[in-house]
């Protein structure tokens, strides 16, 4: 029975993400600007072209009939293409795109993906429910979207004040990040608290170890004129990115190990300062070294693209490392020793909060 509650429960799960991206593909009416879909392709042109370091690659024109969705008619667009598609885009029959009315031209200016995005979007959050209670998931997107909307005030801060104070906006963003989302999932508790209190202490050790050593070394080997698309002071931008990056990761680390230490507290309450502790370093031993290598493989996820086009320019390693891996590194290493002083830290103060709990008992 269990088993045919559960399918039941994919079925509509898979119902749910059909609808979804049936609704979305049909949406153009909802769009202000034109939508269309690709009707018919044919290549008109084709040229190979060659750099200095003989990387090759073909260039292509298509001329595209594009039958607009929210408009009346047809019309015809060419669009050039490299067959690489590292910064353009080959369409093909039944693409959505949307345009753009330029003094009577129609320009593309991107594909219309949110049938794929909405679909994906119903398909977590339904397996969120199949594998969790309906109410911690709908805490937990409540909380996303909460952070979703701080985020969107704080950038709209930064861009619209001027002279904005980055590193103390996102500071408190940070604060208010963490607070929103421990106090939604694990709702008003201690252990809410001490999660909370474990990971800003974490964060403000971190980030305050960061700016001593970058104080000491005046920046040495520190390459912030790196940073891509930047318009303000670069150290303050990439302080604010680290201080957001070492709290997520040490909010991951100190929630897991007070919620083991909570359960050793409801097995046995009368335990003292050290049970804690040696509790809390063991696990911390087991869990940091998994979300360090987590960090690491996001860092090189993010950073193979632009390696790649480096190497195939004939830069060296040393440049590559230099240039376009340093900052990169830098906050890999910050975050990597947040979350070993997340594993003291919180095994501390859980068993100093807790055994002085029992002490007044």
């Amino acid at each position: 029975m269990t088993f045919i509650k559960r399918t039941k429960k994919y079925w509509f799960v898979g119902l749910a993400v059909m609808l979804s991206w049936f609704f979305l593909r049909h949406d153009a009416l909802l769009y202000a600007n034109p939508v269309g879909q690709v009707q018919h392709v044919s290549d008109k042109a084709t040229q190979t072209v060659t750099d200095e370091h003989n990387n090759s690659d073909v260039i292509r024109t298509q001329a595209l009939t594009i039958r607009l969705l929210n408009r009346q008619g047809t019309i015809k667009i060419s669009n050039t293409y490299a067959q690489s598609q590292v910064i353009s885009n080959k369409y093909r029959v039944g693409d959505q795109l949307l345009l753009e009315n330029i003094d009577g031209n129609m320009h593309i200016l991107s594909l219309k993906r949110d049938a794929v995005v909405g679909a994906l979007a119903t398909l977590l959050v339904g397996l969120l429910v199949i594998y969790s209670k309906w109410r911690a998931t709908s805490w937990l997107l409540l909380s996303m979207l909460i952070n979703i909307g701080l985020f969107g005030v704080a950038v709209a801060l930064n861009v619209h004040a001027k002279n904005a104070n980055v590193f103390l906006l996102f500071s408190v963003l940070a604060v208010l990040f963490a607070t929103a989302s421990l106090a939604l999932v694990l709702g008003k508790t201690l252990q809410m608290a001490i999660t909370l209190l474990t990971t800003l202490t974490t964060t403000v050790l971190t980030i305050g170890l960061l700016i001593i050593v970058l104080r000491f070394t005046n920046n040495a080997g520190v390459h912030f004129e790196t940073m891509s698309y930047v318009t303000q002071v670069p150290v303050t931008l990439f302080m604010a990115q680290t201080i957001i990056g070492v709290l997520g990761a040490v909010m991951d680390e100190a929630a897991d190990i007070v919620a083991m230490q909570f359960g050793m507290q409801r097995e046995n309450a009368t335990r003292h300062f050290s049970d804690y502790w040696h509790a809390g370093m063991s696990v911390g031993r087991d869990i940091m070294g998994t979300l360090i290598n987590v960090l690491f493989m996001i860092f090189i996820a993010e950073t193979l693209p632009m390696v790649f086009l480096m190497l195939r320019n004939g830069n060296h390693w040393t440049y590559i490392m230099d240039q376009i891996m340093n900052l990169g590194i830098l906050q890999t290493v910050i975050s990597g020793i947040g979350i070993v002083l997340a594993v003291p830290v919180t095994s501390a103060l859980v068993g100093w909060i807790m055994s002085r709990k029992v002490g007044t008992q």
